[in-house]
């Protein structure tokens, strides 16, 4: 399991930053963000699922998933979605499902892993990047629900783009802008 669901390099993609000057303040945010960011959406990112991988090819073959609750482990198929982000210790940060074949039954990596591997963590997926790196951008700037009530309005700023928020736009729950929120997706719900 991997605590940051974005990297650096990801989230000045994203925000369209190319110098340095704003890295020590993203790499800060980064663990903070990704936490707020299980919470919102109610999940640890903590299911594993068995792969098939090794450094030769950058193709993995998705097995069971096996999901850890109190020591009691349930199996189920599973189809991902593509520009779903896994992570294991052999692929590197930030690598996605780009292509499947319904032939073989593989997904092509966006990277070639370093070494060999039988399991994987699936995480967010590449079109939720935008909105994290936005949450990162908005709690650099200092922004808060306090500081939006002092003065009924929050800015930021994206690279050449403005955005104002009203007090009212502020989820008051988790101290981010409802779009940002809504732009993650729907929380996952846990039953049991």
């Amino acid at each position: 399991m991997i605590l940051n669901l974005i990297t650096l390099a990801t989230v000045k993609t994203q925000l369209g930053i190319s110098g340095t000057d704003n890295d020590a303040a993203i790499a800060a945010m980064i663990p903070i963000v990704s936490s707020d960011i299980r919470r919102i959406l109610n999940t640890g990112y903590d299911e594993y699922v068995l792969a098939v991988f090794d450094e030769t090819a950058d193709t993995i073959d998705l097995g069971i998933i096996r999901q850890r609750r109190q020591g009691f482990y349930d199996t189920a198929s599973i189809k991902y979605d593509l520009g779903q982000v896994i992570y294991n210790p052999n692929i590197d940060e930030d690598t996605y499902l780009k292509s499947f074949n319904p032939s073989t039954g593989l997904y092509t990596l966006s990277a070639t892993p370093s070494d060999s591997g039988d399991y994987v963590y699936p995480t967010v997926t590449m079109g939720q990047w935008p909105a994290i790196s936005k949450m990162i951008w908005y709690k650099i700037s200092g922004q808060s629900t306090s500081k939006a009530d002092e003065k009924n309005v929050a800015s930021e700023s994206y690279g050449p783009v403005s955005k104002t928020y009203a007090a009212s736009e502020i989820n008051s729950q988790y101290d981010y802008p409802q779009k940002l929120i809504n732009d993650l997706g729907s929380p996952f719900v846990k039953v049991g």
